[in-house]
């Protein structure tokens, strides 16, 4: 379901937004998300990156990938630590 923004200074920060945006009221509670439509250049807005930085994270040679199973092993250490 679409909500209608009327109020046009909302709808000018909302259409600038990069990435996940927290929607709060007046009283500070947290009303939703905003996730901004795709548009060209960025391809997954939820992550507030360009396709030009992805694309240059992804070519650069000293980028450390890890595996999932990495990180698995890795949280379980950090969990050894703090029992």
């Amino acid at each position: 379901m679409a909500i209608p923004i009327q109020d046009q200074a909302l709808a000018a920060v909302l259409g600038t937004a990069v990435g996940v945006q927290h929607m709060v009221g007046p009283d500070g509670k947290v009303l939703g998300r905003f996730v901004p439509e795709p548009r060209p250049g960025m391809s997954f807005p939820e992550f507030g990156v360009t396709d030009e930085e992805l694309a240059r994270e992804l070519a650069d040679p000293n980028t450390k990938w890890v595996t999932p199973e990495q990180v698995m092993a890795r949280l379980r250490e950090i969990d050894q630590c703090t029992r």
